[in-house]
């Protein structure tokens, strides 16, 4: 922390001439010596008693036009050193001068909102925002600075009304997060009132028509109300949505073909989806399933033990165990084994922004905190090397 109380005489003395070239009164120099105040503020340094220092310093700072950006400065140097206290203190200082102007003013408020952000106190915080907000010219970063406030108090209808705000205010296209909104709303009331879920999922797709999330919700929605063919509609769209996530649909398609029994069109279905996807390995694995319901677990064995030849994958090597003969007891169970800790201690999804990985679905990314860039990823043969170095 030394450095930063080397960079506090430097702001001091900057702010203190700016002040002097302006005004050209306040602080007599003669001789060109300093202010004592100044030398009473390195006394303290000097003598390990921070806080009287920063005090002199911030009172060298005069607040006008000139110092207002090193105040700034100096109480986001606090705020990022996790001294919150005293970047609140200067901030509330800066907006109690009657010298600064409107857009100062705004400026200040919004970083003493960001102040209180950093320290918890989401109320005061949202609070100052929302008071800016009422200004004829309201920032931009007060918006943005609510709707993490209501993402993270997970008020997802403050959240949709913020983010149509900002969408007004930046010209920025927020449909893909406000979709996001909706689906969280109508997950609390899938189980609860249908009608409402379903109203919800309706305004996710109007405000983005590729929101997979809403599609699966909406599947799940009609799977409970025994509608199987308006849910597989959802299910198959997702292909022309993002075929990344189809690994995400296949389960509950199963689930609608068992009850359809329709499985034959279903393996079909498959079957033309690995023409287009070669590599995706769950839709592999749901053929082999289906082909395991219909034929039997030996021809089922024998279809991925050829497939696995030209389209390796761990996944695909751990369940051609499960289907194997089990008259080797010694080798079996001990690839079986190491198939089972390799597929449990891979990641199942990669976040496409910041690269986060995980074993379960977020549509909010626990890392970056973007919506809807976590993906199934499909882990091949390929990966092997990197598990192992993992491996305790």
């Amino acid at each position: 922390m030394e450095w930063l109380f080397l960079l506090l005489p430097i702001a001091a003395l900057s702010g203190w001439l700016a002040a002097r070239k302006h005004y050209k009164i306040h602080l007599k120099i003669s001789g060109g010596a300093f202010d004592p105040e100044y030398f009473k503020g390195l006394n303290y340094l000097l003598n390990e008693q921070p806080d009287k220092a920063i005090d002199v310093f911030i009172r060298l700072l005069e607040v006008n036009s000139d110092t207002v950006e090193t105040h700034l400065a100096l109480a986001n140097l606090f705020r990022r050193r996790g001294e919150t206290d005293r970047a609140i203190r200067i901030h509330q200082n800066l907006i109690a001068r009657p010298s600064l102007t409107p857009q100062q003013r705004d400026q200040a408020l919004v970083e003493l909102g960001l102040d209180y952000m950093n320290a918890g106190v989401l109320d005061r915080a949202e609070q100052l925002f929302l008071e800016l907000l009422n200004k004829p010219s309201p920032p931009i970063e007060a918006s943005q600075q609510l709707l993490r406030i209501y993402q993270q108090e997970k008020k997802w209808l403050q959240a949709i009304e913020i983010a149509k705000k900002i969408q007004i205010q930046s010209q920025e296209n927020m449909g893909e997060i406000i979709a996001q909104f909706y689906c969280e709303l109508a997950e609390q009331q899938l189980t609860i009132n249908s009608h409402d879920a379903k109203s919800l999922l309706k305004k996710a797709h109007t405000h983005d028509h590729k929101c997979v999330r809403a599609a699966l919700l909406s599947a799940e929605l009609h799977i409970n109300a025994n509608n199987f063919r308006k849910a597989q509609k959802f299910l198959l769209n997702i292909e022309q949505q993002n075929h990344h996530y189809i690994s995400e649909a296949l389960p509950k398609l199963l689930e609608c073909h068992q009850r359809l029994n329709t499985l034959p069109a279903f393996g079909n279905w498959l079957q033309a989806l690995l023409i287009s996807y070669p590599n995706m390995t769950s839709a592999r694995l749901m053929l082999t399933h289906i082909i395991q319901l219909q034929q039997g677990s030996q021809t089922a064995h024998d279809y991925l033990y050829k497939q696995l030849h030209s389209h390796p994958s761990i996944e695909g090597l751990h369940s051609l165990i499960s289907l194997g003969d089990t008259s080797h007891p010694d080798i079996i169970p001990l690839l079986k084994n190491i198939t089972t800790t390799l597929v449990r201690r891979g990641h199942r999804y990669t976040c496409k922004h910041c690269g986060f990985s995980g074993k379960s679905m977020h549509w909010h990314c626990p890392s970056c905190k973007q919506w809807g860039t976590i993906m199934p990823a499909e882990v091949h043969i390929s990966s092997l090397e990197t598990f192992l170095e993992s491996s305790p």
